[in-house]
C-alpha cells in the first residue's frame, strides 16, 4: 500500500514543476523565445527584428564579463516589449521561476515614445505647448534608430549590473530596480561603474571629465566613498544645492541654480533631438524633446552619464542648454554624480592598462573577499602606496584621452562661440 503511494507523490513532484513552468511559459505566450544567439542570455520579443540590435553588443559584453569573472555567468532573460499590453504583463518573480537569475525589460522605441506621450499628457495636459507636441510627433521617426542605438547602450550596462549583483550576492534577491543603486551590489561603487563601462566598450562620462578635472574628487576617496546620491526631482526651480557629498570635491562646486528639471533617472538627456536614452531624461537638446523617462543632458555628443544624467551641457562644458529646447541647469549632486562616475570608469580603465587584465581579475577577487580595495591597489605589485603619485599619472593619462563620440547614434553639436 505503501509503495503505490510513494509512486503517486514522486510523479506529482516530478511533473508539477513542470507543469508550473509550462504555465509561466504560456503567461508570456504573446512573446516568442530566441534562444542560443548570445551565451547566457535568452530574449523574449515579438518578432527577431527586435532582438538583432542587441546580439552583437551583449555577446561583446558577455565576453567581457568573462574575462573579469569568469567563464560561467548567471543566466538571464531579457524582454523587449513592442506594445505597452505586453510591458505590463510582465512581473519579475514569475520570470526568475522560469530558471533565470535576472532578467531585463526593454521597451521598442515605438512603445517608448507612446509612454513618453501618455506621461507628458498626463502631467502636463492642456498646459503643454502646441508647439512641443508637434515637435515630438514630428520628429518621433527620425529618433527612432538613435533612441534604439542608446536602448542597446544602456542595456549592456544593465547586464553588467545584473551579472555582478547575481553572481557575488547570493543572498540578494534580485530586482531590476536595485541595478542602479550601487548600495545593493557586493562591490563598491567605483568598480561596479568602472566594469560597467568597460563591458559598454565605450565612455560616455569621459567629455564631462576632462571639461571638469579641477572639481575631481581625491582620487583615492573614490576608492571608498559611495556614489552621491541623486535626489530625483521634479520641475525643480528652487536651489539644487543639496550640500555637497561627504568628502568634497576639489574646487568647491557651487550648488546650480535649479532651472526645469526632471527626474534623475526619468527623461534622460538629449543631443541636439538625436534620440533618447532609456531610463531617463534630463536635458534637452536644440529643438529636442523628452524619451521615455525623464530629463538630462548629454556633452556635446560625447554621450550620456549613467544614472543621473546631467543637464542641458553643450560642447563647451556650459551649464545652460541649447537653444531651442528646455533649459535647464545641472544641480550639484548630479554633478558630482557624473564627475565620480568620470573618475571610476577612467581608473578602471587606468588600471586595466597599466596591471593588465590579471591583476584587475585579483583586484576584483580580493574586494569580493572583503580586502579594502585601496589597500589592495597600495601593494608593491599593482600600483604602490604612493597616491599623490597615482593621482598625478591618471591625471595625465586622462586628459591624453581623446573624448569617443557616442557609439550607437547622435551627432556632436557645434561648439558655441
Amino acid at each position: 500500500m505503501a509503495r503505490p503511494f510513494l509512486k503517486v507523490i514522486f510523479f506529482v513532484s516530478f511533473l508539477f514543476p513542470c507543469a508550473v513552468q509550462a504555465q509561466q511559459a504560456d503567461k508570456y505566450k504573446s512573446f516568442n523565445r530566441f534562444a542560443g544567439m548570445t551565451p547566457y542570455i535568452d530574449y523574449f520579443a515579438s518578432e527577431r527584428q527586435s532582438v538583432t540590435p542587441y546580439i552583437k553588443p551583449a555577446a561583446e559584453a558577455v565576453k567581457r564579463l568573462q574575462a573579469l569573472l569568469g567563464e560561467t555567468l548567471p543566466k538571464g532573460a531579457i524582454f523587449i516589449c513592442s506594445s505597452l499590453e505586453q510591458k505590463d504583463s510582465l512581473y519579475e518573480p514569475i520570470i526568475l521561476k522560469m530558471g533565470y537569475m535576472w532578467t531585463l525589460s526593454i521597451e521598442t522605441p515605438d512603445v517608448a515614445a507612446e509612454e513618453m506621450m501618455a506621461r507628458m499628457k498626463s502631467m502636463m495636459g492642456d498646459e503643454m505647448p502646441a508647439e512641443i507636441m508637434d515637435r515630438m510627433k514630428s520628429r518621433q521617426s527620425d529618433m527612432m534608430a538613435a533612441a534604439e542605438g542608446r536602448m542597446v547602450s544602456e542595456t549592456v550596462r544593465k547586464i553588467a549590473y545584473a551579472v555582478i549583483q547575481t553572481s557575488f550576492a547570493e543572498n540578494l534577491r534580485y530586482r531590476s530596480s536595485r541595478l542602479n543603486d550601487m548600495g545593493k551590489s557586493p562591490l563598491p561603487d567605483w568598480l561596479d561603474i568602472g566594469i560597467g563601462t568597460y563591458v559598454i566598450g565605450n565612455d560616455p562620462n569621459l567629455g564631462y571629465l576632462q571639461e571638469n578635472m579641477e572639481q575631481t574628487f581625491p582620487l583615492e576617496d573614490v576608492l571608498t566613498m559611495s556614489r552621491p546620491f541623486v535626489a530625483s526631482t521634479f520641475l525643480q526651480t528652487e536651489n539644487s544645492d543639496s550640500g555637497g557629498s561627504m568628502f568634497g570635491s576639489r574646487g568647491g562646486r557651487g550648488g546650480m541654480s535649479g532651472g526645469q528639471g526632471f527626474p534623475s533617472g526619468g527623461f534622460g538627456g538629449m543631443d541636439g533631438g538625436q534620440g533618447f536614452p532609456s531610463g531617463g531624461f534630463e536635458g534637452m537638446g536644440q529643438g529636442g524633446f523628452p524619451p521615455s523617462g525623464g530629463f538630462g543632458g548629454t556633452n556635446g555628443g560625447q554621450g550620456f552619464p549613467s544614472g543621473g544624467f546631467g543637464g542641458g551641457q553643450d560642447s563647451t562644458g556650459g551649464n545652460n542648454s541649447r537653444q531651442g529646447g528646455f533649459q535647464r541647469t545641472i544641480p550639484k549632486d548630479e554633478q558630482d554624480q557624473m564627475i565620480f562616475d568620470g573618475q571610476s570608469s577612467t581608473f578602471f580603465a587606468f588600471l586595466l592598462e597599466k596591471l593588465g587584465i590579471e591583476k584587475v581579475k585579483e583586484l576584483i577577487q580580493a574586494v569580493r573577499e572583503d580586502v579594502e580595495g585601496r589597500d589592495f591597489i597600495a601593494r608593491p605589485d599593482m600600483l604602490g602606496d604612493d597616491y599623490a603619485k597615482i593621482e598625478e599619472e591618471w591625471i595625465e593619462w586622462v586628459g591624453n584621452l581623446k573624448p569617443q563620440r557616442e557609439s550607437f547614434g547622435g551627432k556632436p553639436a557645434p561648439k558655441q562661440m
